[in-house]
């Protein structure tokens, strides 16, 4: 079942998929933020909900480059 996040949590998810694409150099792919997107979203509904943690197992879990 699907459920709704607040505004707060999916700005924490986006910023935190810029984030990881600028550092990346990824930022003008939109495929590439697409996979991002989902890793961090799973991430996220693993339980990781501190921008810090979040961030680290973003770059660590994604390998797109």
């Amino acid at each position: 079942m699907i459920q709704v996040i607040s505004k707060d949590d999916a700005r924490l998810c986006a910023g935190v998929v810029k984030e990881v694409a600028c550092a990346k150099g990824l930022a003008h792919d939109p495929a590439t933020i697409g996979k991002l997107t989902v890793t961090v979203a799973r991430l996220f509904n693993r339980g990781l909900r501190e921008r810090d943690r979040l961030m680290a197992a973003a770059m660590d879990a994604d390998q797109t480059a």
